[in-house]
């Protein structure tokens, strides 16, 4: 099964926007506020999303290891926000199958589970 989601590009290009003045004020700032996150706050688990704030931070700084070793959906969300920024179009049609999404979550929840230094 394959899903299809139509983007209007106006409006996740300044949300793209958005996200890498948020990461680049967030890299070269001196003070780095704790930003909790519920489910690890709640259970001790990190979820799938932990460490990406660290991991975009990181790539703005040019520390992509380390991006990656934080949380590697952060350098590819990264990758991506630019690519819609510097994109043409008005109307972006996405297809991708219905695992895509599941599977993504779930490797970034094992590679938080099990791989990532900071979260031993």
């Amino acid at each position: 099964m394959t899903t299809s989601v139509t983007l209007e590009m106006p409006m996740v290009r300044r949300l793209s926007a958005g996200l890498m003045l948020a990461g680049a004020t967030y890299a070269i700032s001196p003070v780095h506020p704790g930003i909790p996150c519920p489910l690890r706050s709640l259970t001790g688990i990190p979820c799938p999303f932990c460490g990406l704030t660290r991991a975009v931070a990181a790539a703005f700084r040019a520390d992509f290891i380390g991006s990656l070793r934080f949380n590697p959906g952060g350098l590819m969300l990264l990758i991506a926000a630019i690519g819609v920024v510097v994109s043409q179009r008005s109307r972006v049609q996405v297809r991708f199958a219905a695992w895509v999404i599941p599977t993504t979550v779930g490797l970034l929840w094992l590679w938080n589970l099990t791989l990532n230094p900071t979260f031993r």
